[in-house]
């Protein structure tokens, strides 16, 4: 990119021209960062939960109760009972 102006004064239209690509690029990649940085405690919490949800379906396994393992069944219920605090 060398000097396209020859020393001339831009005009408003040509310094919005020049310069709207790089600010506007660099926007985009700060609010991208900033998006997401946002999304990590809810994958925290996301993950967290899970695994409480998966030990107390292993704390709750019985010989008895092996068909009632899956989602929407008893102990899966209990489980996700106790990891939203009911």
């Amino acid at each position: 990119m060398g000097n396209e102006h020859n020393g001339e004064k831009l005009s408003q239209r040509e310094m919005v021209r020049a310069h709207a690509y790089p600010v506007l690029a660099a926007l985009s990649t700060i609010s991208l960062i900033v998006l997401a940085a946002l999304q990590i405690p809810g994958a925290v919490r996301n993950s967290r939960y899970n695994a409480c949800v998966d030990e107390q379906i292993n704390l709750r396994k019985s010989p008895n109760l092996k068909s009632q393992e899956a989602p929407g069944k008893i102990v899966y219920l209990m489980a996700v009972g106790h990891c939203n605090g009911n």
